[in-house]
């Protein structure tokens, strides 16, 4: 993360953690560890605040669209989030849980290889001289819509440790 980003409701940005985690790398461990491991996601953690930003050369700014609303999350809480996605991104690669073709937010991976990924799929069809077609979707906020039962069964029933299920429950409970 960058230590510039703006700090969220408790006001410490990303560079004091990193001065934190030099000068005692445990810290962070000792206080997360039992977080993560009891699958608990503190209430403390989940509030946000909500910035309202206009954009930028906009001939007025008596419209709603000229805005755009930006959130900021404590920055504790985006720590703890970054090794719980870590963690449930390795369970999902090692046990098969994500399609071949599935590039977001895996690292190493970007729009370049989807694109090639298609390009070769459309490749391969058009030389059988079979016919081909693709649908592209940018889902805004798909993720605020997700049932939270639904989101808890799937990643049980995906083989994901019991603590990631009940921490992913915790997680996205109460928000505010």
């Amino acid at each position: 993360m960058l230590p510039t980003s703006t700090p969220g409701p408790e006001g410490i940005f990303y560079s004091t953690w990193k001065q934190v985690n030099k000068i005692n790398p445990f810290i962070l461990l000792q206080i997360l560890s039992p977080l993560v491991s009891q699958g608990y996601h503190s209430a403390l953690l989940q509030g946000s605040n909500g910035m309202i930003l206009n954009k930028p050369r906009k001939p007025s700014y008596q419209s709603p669209a000229f805005f755009r609303i930006i959130i900021l999350i404590c920055t504790f809480s985006k720590i703890l989030e970054r090794i719980i996605a870590s963690r449930l991104l390795l369970l999902a690669l090692s046990k098969g849980l994500l399609h071949p073709n599935h590039c977001c937010s895996i690292p190493m991976l970007s729009t370049y290889d989807v694109v090639l990924t298609l390009f070769n799929d459309l490749r391969t069809l058009q030389r059988p001289r079979l016919k081909g077609s693709s649908v592209s979707l940018d889902i805004k906020a798909g993720f605020d819509t997700v049932n939270h039962s639904t989101l808890a069964r799937i990643v049980r029933d995906g083989r994901i440790p019991p603590y990631l299920v009940s921490w992913v429950s915790s997680f996205v409970g109460e928000r505010s």
